[in-house]
């Protein structure tokens, strides 16, 4: 039963990064809506082309509600943040992943760490939290799409068995059990992101706007940048 969750509307939870900065995991708000338009603002043009594919200078009002209001049913979003001297919200992260459509066992997984926070852990903490968020669920499985980078990437698929990766355009797509028995699982993905932490491919979030639940704005790319 949804009360018996770990991941509901109140969840938050306190944790240590690598490099001692305390900071705070919990759902994504609807008020978070300005918090997350200050962390896009931190993206390196890098980051920002990698996750939208063009030289994306903002966010739009409609992206921000789209990333910020979700129901954390069929689209669950968890955010990180840390505190400023001030003892304001600072964003550091977003892992978020939406179901399909017609398969609502299957969801698209997206992940975004701010260029200043890569490096610190939290990429991975925030899927080993998704995953168990998706389980809650009855998520059985994510497709995670990968934007080709350089023959690391394609070297890496080659070794991602048993997952059979297919191309859709600029990406290729794989999908990767989340069974917590099931032989593989979650340790597909972390390759994933320690190469992306590197720079050797980029994440992007969902991108077959016919299929998900709810619709998305069109062109609108959930978190790509890992770490």
């Amino acid at each position: 039963m949804a009360t018996s969750r770990r991941f509901h509307a109140q969840y938050q939870e306190r944790l240590m990064l690598l490099d001692g900065t305390w900071a705070e995991v919990r759902m994504v708000r609807p008020e978070d809506a300005a918090l997350l338009s200050r962390g896009f603002a931190r993206l390196s043009s890098r980051s920002r082309f990698q996750r939208f594919l063009s030289a994306k200078s903002r966010l739009s009002a409609e992206e921000l509600r789209y990333l910020t209001e979700v129901d954390g049913e069929t689209h669950v979003a968890l955010g990180a943040v840390t505190w400023n001297d001030a003892g304001e919200e600072v964003g550091l992260g977003v892992a978020r992943f939406i179901r399909l459509a017609e398969t609502p066992e299957v969801a698209e997984l997206a992940l975004t760490v701010v260029d200043d926070a890569q490096g610190k852990g939290l990429g991975r903490v925030l899927l080993d939290l998704l995953v168990e968020a998706a389980r809650e669920r009855d998520v059985e499985r994510f497709e995670v799409r990968v934007l080709a980078g350089n023959e690391a990437m394609y070297r890496l698929l080659q070794t991602l068995a048993p997952c059979e990766p297919r191309a859709e355009g600029e990406a290729v797509c794989f999908s990767v059990p989340l069974h917590a028995g099931l032989q593989g699982g979650t340790e597909l993905m972390r390759p994933l992101l320690s190469l992306a932490a590197q720079g050797a491919l980029t994440l992007i979030g969902p991108t077959c706007r016919r299929r998900l639940r709810p619709l998305a704005p069109e062109g609108l790319f959930p978190e790509a940048r890992v770490s």
